[in-house]
């Protein structure tokens, strides 16, 4: 049996397969920042960075719905002359971060994430 290191990187596979030219790279982190696994593929992305900054995203993002009263948050899309980084929860335990190229098809990257979060989901039993 596969272990969830694997598991886990198998859904970054699946994701990168899926999303073609257009991926830059994706992480699974913890909410606090820490790197769980990652595909860095092109430039200098560092995942331990990415991670990072991506859970401190997704935690002011979480307060300010919050502080707003916006309801649930659901995920961070920062767009970017050359990237575009989505920082989306994958349960309690996850978060799933993607780079892609600024001119990615933003809803085929929102349908592959989703399905990717629900096999994370899966995986860590959240």
């Amino acid at each position: 049996m596969a272990s969830k290191k694997e598991l886990l990187e198998d859904v970054l596979s699946i994701l990168t397969d899926s999303l073609g030219a257009d991926i830059m790279g994706a992480i699974v982190a913890t909410p606090d920042g820490q790197v769980v696994v990652s595909t860095m593929l092109k430039g200098n992305l560092s995942a331990e960075k990415l991670a990072a900054m991506s859970a401190a995203v997704v935690g002011t993002s979480e307060r300010l719905s919050k502080v707003v009263e916006a309801g649930d948050f659901e995920d961070a899309l920062i767009r970017c002359s050359k990237q575009n980084i989505l920082s989306k929860k994958a349960g309690k335990r996850a978060i799933l971060v993607v780079v892609v190229k600024s001119e990615a098809n933003v809803g085929l990257l929102n349908i592959e994430v989703e399905d990717a979060i629900e096999r994370i989901k899966s995986i860590l039993g959240v």
